[in-house]
């Protein structure tokens, strides 16, 4: 029973980590155009 547990924590701590990895992407890929579309102003 306990493994069960164990996977399902796993599984949702590494959602959560992919969530917020690509959540900061866009961040990222947004302030990369921003910056870019700025430039060629």
């Amino acid at each position: 029973m306990m493994l069960w547990f164990r996977i399902i924590m796993i599984g949702f701590f590494s959602m959560t980590a992919i969530s917020l990895l690509s959540y900061q992407g866009i961040e990222i890929y947004q302030a990369f155009l921003d910056f870019f579309q700025n430039q060629e102003k």
